[in-house]
């Protein structure tokens, strides 16, 4: 699932919101779906520090 894909997924549900309604199969759906965000989260984070400790190193050296 890109990145196009899990924008638009989000729209079709919130977190947080009532789950009597939604289905088994809506809700693996979802799984996957926060699933494949967490990753792009822990890639942005991880992508983060990364410059953030290069930037301290650089600073640290003036």
């Amino acid at each position: 699932m890109d990145e196009i894909d899990l924008r638009r997924a989000g729209l079709d549900f919130r977190v947080g919101e009532d789950l009597y309604g939604v289905s088994v199969t809506q809700l693996t759906e979802r799984l996957e779906i926060l699933a494949a965000e967490t990753i792009r989260v822990n890639r942005a984070i991880a992508q983060k520090n990364t410059e953030l400790t290069t930037a301290e190193t650089f600073f640290r050296k003036s």
